[in-house]
């Protein structure tokens, strides 16, 4: 495995050989072999005209065409060259002013740390103190060029046959420049220091908290707050004790001191090096540090721009563009950068929201983003699978909701770390909670209705006076207890249904900045009218409105008609106080009337319904895991549709749905000749067809 291709910013690969289209040289480097490819540019393994084996990262034509970052990369790229060569591939060369723009450095051979350390095991005694020094010392000689890292990590560090290589600090400084492409802070959210997860300034101390998780992983073998979503992750981050099970002795008390929440309790870098080699030498002079409180916003760009948290190399938390859904513009996503996804500006004035975001002029999304196809992306690069991979980045940047499925312990902390980050961005969490008792008319969810609205009340405390989308309950009112999709509960369960979700309409509809959607189920499930009953019971009045095609893959412009008939049937219901909406009555609906808003999941619905071959199939299911289907049109609040407040990405498309029989004996699928994985699981192959078949293409 070569280092060379990290020294680029980008994940490790097999070298592959130039391939047709690669140019032979560039300026005096002759060009061997390709490394790696990602959003900024392509990485090559070259030779420098003495002989010598350097990387040469050629930038991509869409960035290098921007004058404004030819001068900051020039900028940067002067800095980058004065960091002393003390434990660091260095950046050798760079030509800003040809049409081809490039970047020089020293190509390091060797082994990650990460790649060691899960092959070999966690490292001991004089190994990792070495390792902690170099480390340490590598750091100071970067923050004495002016330049932090930002993105410190075990993949970072190389094993060479010299000693421990820190990498990859130029293209970390640089990548997020790219102001038109993205907006970015580079970082892996297992090592990522509080201050990065909340958009604060970044100092020398955010090297220090990112030096002390990547010991923690060196002589553990694990990240001290441990991995998953994003959510999870950053509230560990922000509000949890580390686990340095594992790491004791002075080591483990410095690397403690280092993960302090507040940057101004960190060591100093020197100071770290002070202690590790016993030296009472005066410390050297480094970039001011900081603490208290941080409002530095990741927003780089000009105008609307793109916004982006870029997680696990590209895994994107936020987004914004101005650009229309149905334009087919999508993500672009790389190893250093996601662009946006389609997010345009509602005509509404927030005078008129109501307090509903999605209502608001200019609004940004704030989204989850699973770290599972950003792993299979780089999996699939690390076999040569190149598309394949492209693909799921593209994937990855496209933004859904935070699934809050999770118990009373943990979801007013995730909420609220949520909310922090949204908000220094001036953006929007969608909340997906999934948690009533009798979930999907099964004994999962809350084991009560007092344990539900305490969870209810969580959420609340959490989202508080910030901004936010909640999207109430899939199936809640689709799989209605004592109905025939639901007979568990009885009348009773119905009963209790419709209190749990008025009681969760009435708590999250008082906050003054959040919107509330009810399970308005799909066109045909149940019938439209016994659906506009049901929500009129469980006071969509007082929401604001009802979402469709949570569970299904019906087509847009269809789910925008039936939307605006279950809106008219609501109201009949409503205002009549019962009644059949018969065409007639839906007709004669004045124009003016008060009707209920939606949104629509679009995150699967850009083939439609799977059209399954007539007899094949017992019980076709075509709503669970059908083939062939991709995804639909970007979350947007640009609908064409006045009574659609947006499209959002609410199921995530690459999860199965269950186990599906089709009516067979099981246990596999007849269909994929499998057993399916369990419902909510992340599918690779399901991902990968549903990007492939992507309406608009995704890239």
């Amino acid at each position: 495995m070569n280092g060379g291709s990290e020294t680029g910013g980008l994940p490790e690969q097999h070298e592959s050989g130039l391939r047709a289209g690669d140019p032979a040289q560039v300026g005096p480097y002759r060009l061997l072999r390709r490394l790696g490819e990602g959003g900024m540019g392509t990485v090559y393994l070259g030779e420098a005209p003495d002989g010598t084996r350097v990387a040469v990262k050629l930038l991509h034509h869409t960035i290098a065409a921007d004058p404004d970052f030819r001068r900051r990369f020039r900028r940067e790229v002067e800095a980058a060259k004065r960091v002393a060569r003390f434990c660091t591939a260095a950046v050798l060369d760079a030509e800003v002013d040809g049409e081809t723009v490039y970047l020089v450095t020293e190509y390091v051979p060797g082994p990650t740390l990460k790649e060691t350390v899960e092959r070999d095991g966690p490292l001991h005694g004089s190994s990792l103190d070495g390792l902690a020094v170099s480390i340490a010392t590598a750091l100071r000689a970067i923050h004495a060029a002016g330049i932090i890292h930002r993105d410190l990590k075990p993949g970072n560090v190389l094993l060479s046959p010299i000693g421990p290589k820190v990498i990859d600090f130029g293209i970390a400084h640089l990548s997020d420049m790219a102001g038109h492409m993205s907006s970015a802070i580079v970082g892996t959210p297992s090592f990522m220091s509080p201050e990065q997860f909340e958009g604060g300034p970044l100092t020398p101390a955010s090297d220090v908290f990112a030096w002390a998780s990547t010991i923690t992983y060196a002589g553990t073998g694990h990240a001290p707050f441990g991995h998953g979503s994003l959510p999870v992750v950053l509230n560990r981050v922000v509000n949890g004790e580390p686990d340095l099970t594992g790491l004791d002795g002075p080591l483990g008390t410095l690397v403690a001191r280092a993960l302090a929440k507040n940057p101004a309790e960190r060591p100093t870098v020197q100071a770290l090096l002070d202690t590790l080699t016993g030296s009472t030498a005066p410390s050297v002079t480094t970039l001011p540090g900081g603490g208290g409180r941080r409002h530095r916003s990741l927003m780089i760009g000009t105008g609307a721009g793109a916004l982006a948290l870029v997680a696990a190399a590209t895994a994107t938390w936020l987004g914004t563009s101005s650009g229309s859904s149905s334009s087919g513009s999508s993500a672009t996503t790389s190893v250093t950068s996601a662009a946006s996804v389609a997010v345009t500006v509602p005509s509404a004035s927030a005078a008129d929201s109501g307090g509903n975001p999605l209502r608001e002029p200019g609004v940004r999304f704030a989204y989850k983003q699973e770290l599972d196809p950003q792993r299979q992306a780089d999996l699939w690069d690390a076999q040569g699978r190149k598309t394949d991979a492209a693909l799921m980045r593209a994937l990855a940047a496209v933004p859904h909701s935070v699934n809050l499925n999770m118990p009373v312990a943990e979801v007013k902390d995730t909420v609220t770390s949520t909310m922090r980050l949204a908000a220094a961005h001036d953006a929007v969490p969608v909340f997906l909670t999934d948690y009533v008792p009798l979930l999907d008319c099964s004994d999962r969810g809350a084991p009560n209705e007092q344990t539900y609205k305490d969870w209810i009340d969580r959420i609340a405390a959490g989202i508080g006076a910030g901004r936010a989308v909640v999207v109430l309950e899939p199936n809640s009112l689709t799989e209605l207890p004592g109905t025939g999709d639901c007979p568990s509960g009885g009348k009773a369960g119905m009963t209790e249904r419709y209190r749990e979700l008025g009681y969760a309409v009435d708590r999250l509809g008082k906050l003054p900045h959040t919107a509330v959607y009810l399970d308005g189920g799909i066109e045909g499930w149940p019938d439209f009218v016994a659906m506009a009953d049901r929500l009129v019971n469980a006071g969509v009045g007082r929401a604001d409105g009802f979402y469709l095609n949570s569970s299904d893959f019906q087509h847009t412009d269809s789910l925008l008609r039936y939307g605006d008939r279950l809106s008219r049937c609501v109201y009949l219901l409503s205002t009549k106080g019962g009644g059949t909406c018969a065409d007639a009555e839906i007709d004669a609906v004045p124009d003016d009337a008060p009707l209920t808003h939606f949104v629509i999941d679009t995150s699967r619905n850009g083939k439609g319904v799977w059209d399954a071959p007539e007899g094949k199939y017992a019980d076709p299911q075509l709503w669970c895991n059908p083939p062939g289907r991709g995804v639909g049109l970007r979350p947007t609040t640009d609908t064409g549709n006045e009574l659609a407040d947006a499209f959002l990405w609410i199921r995530h498309p690459g999860e199965s749905s269950g186990r599906c029989l089709r009516g067979g004996p099981g246990p596999e699928d007849p269909v994929y000749h499998q057993v399916d994985p369990v419902g909510g699981s992340w599918w690779a192959s399901l991902a990968l067809e549903r990007a492939r078949n992507a309406v608009p293409p995704l890239r």
